[in-house]
């Protein structure tokens, strides 16, 4: 892949060039692509000193969320509590959106890898961002993105993910398949998840309504998995991509955690992880058993999550991402997942881990 020039490169802005330059960076240095993110443009820039990355944030009018905002507090929040499981920090422009941080060498996980001890590292890191939750700055923190404090909150997230997926425009073959697939198979299995977990406080030590205490609430990563993790060269975990983090749900974020699907985590970590998490963060008994009432229901979200290719408001962040228009063969491989991921969660439902 040839290097895009800071100085001369048509597509680089001369807000990204004026950024780079106060922060050090000088001459004909170049900007390599990296390929991968369905959200953001990302870059690595080599330096005799340690490549940096630049990450170029996605804005749509659509989408209430600061997703720059969000990531810049969390990182500081990070850095400043001297928690070091991820990227560097450098620097950040609000005006361009931009991130520039030191480039982590390594490689993703291979999905042998993802063991015990792997686990161990990711529950070690969020007790470290909760350790001083109650302080100040960390309650300053926004709650994350689709944040959920109660079990109603919970089942009308995913409510709103089957509904839109029920809009899908039936341009194309792929298209016209994937609207199928969610009305004659997704949509009649949430209804059927969904009355099951709405009918579980009855018989259970939940409420349905009652929005969470701050105490059973911690920060999240959001998005949490090996999928967003980096092995580097010295054998420990980077975690990074954090403009989904905020306050959330410990039970969320124990669902997004096994249900997320690159680098998918057996379900035999999945009572060690509740147990040490709510150790850890002093969680009521009520923590453990909602986050088992909705591990099928976020299935059910990750599903949804899969088919987002098909939404038109989507494709746009997809395409500012890649630079590309989506092509057939990604929605194909993409539905091909969804699939998957219903039957995963159906069996989840039928047999509870």
């Amino acid at each position: 892949m040839n290097a895009v020039s800071v100085v001369r490169a048509d597509s680089v802005s001369e807000g990204i060039i004026s950024f780079l330059r106060q922060h050090g960076l000088m001459g004909e240095a170049g900007l390599f692509p990296l390929p991968g993110g369905a959200n953001n443009r990302v870059y690595r820039i080599p330096r005799t000193d340690g490549d940096w990355l630049l990450k170029c944030y996605f804005q749509n009018p659509s989408d209430a969320r600061n997703r720059f905002q969000a990531e810049r507090d969390f990182y500081t929040w990070l850095w400043d509590r001297g928690i070091r499981r991820t990227p560097e920090p450098l620097g950040w422009c609000a005006e361009q959106r931009l991130g520039l941080f030191t480039f982590v060498h390594g490689r993703k996980l291979k999905l042998v890898e993802v063991n015990a001890v792997r686990v161990q590292e990711a529950l070690d890191f969020v007790k470290e961002l909760n350790a001083a939750r109650d302080l100040p700055a960390a309650q300053a923190i926004a709650s994350g993105s689709e944040a959920c404090f109660s079990l109603h909150a919970h089942l009308g997230c995913v409510d709103q993910r089957v509904a839109r997926l029920e809009k899908i425009p039936s341009t194309a073959a792929v298209d016209r398949q994937a609207a199928e697939f969610v009305q004659r198979e997704l949509a009649p299995a949430w209804s059927r998840i969904r009355e099951s977990i709405d009918q579980s406080p009855k018989n259970s030590n939940i409420s349905r309504d009652q929005s969470l205490s701050f105490a059973d609430r911690c920060l999240s990563p959001s998005d949490f998995g090996f999928h967003n993790a980096v092995l580097a060269l010295d054998g420990s975990l980077r975690f990074h991509d954090f403009e989904y983090a905020g306050w959330d749900d410990p039970a969320k974020l124990a669902c997004d955690f096994f249900c997320q699907p690159e680098l998918p985590v057996s379900h035999d970590h999945w009572q060690n992880f509740l147990a040490q998490l709510g150790a850890a963060l002093n969680l009521s008994s009520a923590a453990k058993t909602r986050a088992r009432l909705l591990l099928p229901a976020y299935q059910i979200k990750w599903c949804c999550i899969m088919l987002n290719e098909f939404v038109p408001s989507e494709q746009a962040r997809r395409n500012f991402a890649a630079g590309t228009e989506l092509s057939v063969d990604r929605k194909t491989t993409q539905l091909a997942k969804a699939r998957k991921s219903l039957a995963q969660a159906v069996e989840i439902w039928k047999n509870p881990v």
